[in-house]
């Protein structure tokens, strides 16, 4: 499949954000063993960022505990207001299954996307963190491509880069725009760079 995509490509541009960063590096590595040359932009992730993020606020979690902590985080989002007496018969279902069943069943007229899509991100998320609390951020090679890298300004406890030098010997250019990790999204100067900007 992959090479049937890329079988005519001489060049590429691959962008990925947050988890997607991880997936769009190892696809820029994988392209250019192919002989195929191309740019890369991240937003707002890297191997480290992630790592970083993980390991202040999951570490030491077993799967029990990760679960109970996404579905406090999404029902923080979902259901702002939500009191003790709705939160707790959905902590109290004893499987992460039932307790996702649970928190759709409370959370319907809240729910802008279907049930099916929101329980897939459910596992999704899961599965992503648990990613994210065992990867290794060692360098195995360096990619050859320009790397931009567009960050939030809200992050001041990590380098300035993410780390992302130690992945490219290619060129490096960051840039910061106002926003946290979700509401940069719709931040115009986003769009700006990624319609405009050249590597």
């Amino acid at each position: 499949m992959f090479e049937m995509v890329f079988a005519k490509a001489d060049q590429f541009l691959v962008i990925g954000y947050s988890f997607g960063s991880l997936l769009a590096l190892d696809i820029v590595k994988r392209l250019e063993a192919r002989s195929l040359r191309g740019k890369l932009m991240l937003i707002d992730g890297s191997p480290l960022y992630l790592q970083r993020f993980a390991s202040q606020h999951l570490s030491g979690f077993d799967d029990e505990h990760l679960q109970m902590a996404i579905l406090t985080i999404v029902l923080s989002f979902v259901l702002p207001t939500a009191t003790h007496e709705i939160i707790k018969p959905i902590m109290d279902k004893p499987a992460y299954a039932e307790r996702v069943d649970k928190l759709m069943e409370v959370a319907r007229d809240s729910n802008p996307f279907s049930e099916d899509y929101a329980r897939k991100m459910m596992r999704l998320l899961f599965y992503r963190l648990k990613v994210a609390m065992n990867m290794s951020t060692e360098v195995k090679e360096k990619l050859a491509s320009p790397l931009v890298l567009v960050r939030s300004g809200m992050l001041g406890d990590i380098e300035a880069d993410y780390g992302l030098g130690e992945f490219t010997v290619g060129s490096l250019i960051v840039k910061i725009i106002d926003g946290t990790h979700q509401t940069m999204l719709a931040n115009p100067e986003l769009l700006e760079i990624i319609n405009k900007d050249t590597l």
